[in-house]
């Protein structure tokens, strides 16, 4: 008998659109137990009231249900005098001045506190001009948010994004390297990986020791240049190869749908869903 433990399956209520209710009713219609909470009621999860965060956590209790993580936009910002390009901070500026930065990251620890979050995303400053790009090594914030977040009980977890400066696997490395010890875990976005040309075994190998929460969408190259985002198992994302080797090396990972399909959503995260459990060989709860 295979006793290889499962990872979880997460799916995020948003993908459904703001009211958070239909996204919750679908993941009981896929088995799927776990939340991963981004937006809701038309704001980012850090700027939802204590009310509308209780009665949020209310509404997956009610349901059996439990939010595995606070998907924030930490650090996906840059100074006031910046130019940032198009960026997707869902309701959250872009722009924020580093006085007000440790506000936020208390808030966002707050936040998975009320919501019972044991983990909480993290980015890596904005990629803009020159002489006004941050970096994540270094900050002082970093420390400090780590503090808070270890007294909390609550784990920060670093996502690889093009956007920002931390996107390669040497970054991605370095980075962890440093802060790991002090709390720092890695949210693998493996379709960002694919995006830099990166997502290779030999890569997603010395990564998987850091790795604690995985983000699994896909996508299929436009004729412009661009991607159409489309159910995972469907677009170019190696994960038929991939998967299996990370879930080797740690299994027991959640395992979060971010589809970015704006078409017939609900079919596109049961196709996930689905390739997803037939997929990794421990399979997932």
């Amino acid at each position: 008998m295979d006793s290889h433990p499962a990872g979880t399956l997460v799916l995020n209520p948003d993908e459904l659109g703001q009211d958070p209710a239909h996204g919750m009713d679908l993941a009981l219609a896929l088995g799927i137990t776990e939340l991963e909470i981004r937006t809701a009621w038309g704001a980012n999860v850090v700027m939802l009231g204590d009310d509308r965060l209780r009665r949020l956590r209310g509404m997956a209790e009610e349901r059996g249900l439990r939010v595995a993580a606070l998907a924030s936009p930490l650090w996906k910002w840059c100074q006031p005098q910046a130019t940032p390009g198009l960026v997707d901070s869902f309701g959250f500026p872009a722009r924020v001045a580093r006085s007000e930065r440790l506000g936020w990251v208390e808030r966002a620890v707050q936040a998975a506190r009320a919501l019972g979050a044991p983990a909480v995303r993290v980015f890596s400053h904005l990629r803009v001009e020159p002489d006004l790009t941050e970096h994540l090594v270094g900050d002082p914030l970093l420390a400090r948010a780590l503090e808070v977040a270890n007294a909390a009980g609550v784990r920060l977890l670093l996502e690889n994004e093009p956007v920002c400066t931390v996107a390669h696997a040497d970054e991605l490395l370095e980075m962890l390297g440093r802060y790991h010890g002090q709390g720092l875990g890695l949210w693998l976005d493996v379709a960002n990986l694919h995006e830099v040309g990166q997502a290779m075994p030999e890569v997603v190998g010395s990564l998987a020791p850091y790795v604690e929460y995985v983000h699994v969408k896909d996508y299929r190259p436009a004729a412009d240049g661009g991607r159409v985002f489309c159910a995972a198992g469907a677009g170019c994302v190696p994960y038929p190869q991939l998967l299996p080797l990370l879930d080797a090396a740690r299994p027991t990972l959640p395992y979060a749908l971010e589809t970015h399909v704006r078409d017939a959503p609900a079919d596109a995260l049961a196709a996930g869903a689905a390739f997803l459990r037939a997929t990794l060989p421990g399979g997932l709860a």
